[in-house]
């Protein structure tokens, strides 16, 4: 996003909160589709503006995408999906100025060989949930898996349940929406998976901090 939209973004919301703010709340959140040699430009970008929500979320490594498989082209399964969370654990070890993780295993969603085993990427996993917890941060559930026709939850039902285990209880639900009939879509299935986990609270955020809600 240039900083010309960024502009036009923060000019509409200042014109939307005179114009509506004593009728409704309106809050302002970002995704950084962050990278490390990126962290510096999100820094800059997360002190300019008051913000209450910040996604962190990985869509390339090295500048090359998943979605048309530059990223992927040339590496193995193995490769691919280590370096992916090789790149997301060096993030949350680097970076602190976000609310939830994003999407956690979004490279399943571009993994044209299949799922690739949990076990196999357990570790990582684990140290990678031990740092956001420890630094009070949480992860999402992304409801658009079910749009995507993915076989599991976004982050599957091990990452969620490996959280849950680990002492994680700050977790937010998103639908990810790209078109207003994305909006909402497959919330209460969500809320119905983190029940069957155990959770029994959900987050909203206001000012950087987690607002609970019951599920």
């Amino acid at each position: 996003m240039s900083e010309l939209q960024l502009s036009t973004i923060h000019e509409n919301y200042q014109t939307n909160e005179k114009r509506y703010g004593n009728k409704i709340t309106i809050k302002t959140g970002l995704e950084f589709g962050m990278q490390m040699h990126t962290i510096k430009l999100y820094e800059k970008l997360f002190s300019q503006y008051d913000l209450d929500f910040v996604l962190l979320s990985i869509h390339q490594v090295n500048d090359l995408e998943f979605w048309n498989q530059d990223y992927q082209r040339g590496k193995t399964q193995k490769e691919y999906n280590e370096g992916y969370y090789d790149e997301m654990l060096q993030l949350v070890k680097s970076y602190k100025n976000y609310s939830v993780l994003a999407h956690m295993d979004l490279i399943t969603r571009y993994d044209n060989d299949g799922v690739y085993s949990f076990e196999k990427i357990k570790n990582k996993i684990t140290e990678i949930l031990k740092i956001v917890i420890s630094d009070g941060k949480g992860i999402e559930l992304n409801t658009s898996s079910k749009r995507y026709g993915l076989s599991d939850s976004t982050p599957c039902r091990d990452i969620l349940t490996l959280y849950y285990n680990l002492g994680g209880n700050i977790i937010t639900i998103g639908s990810d929406s790209h078109k207003p009939e994305h909006l909402e879509a497959y919330i209460q299935e969500g809320k119905e998976l983190l029940r069957s986990i155990g959770f029994t609270q959900y987050c909203t955020f206001e000012k950087m901090k987690p607002i609970f809600h019951t599920l």
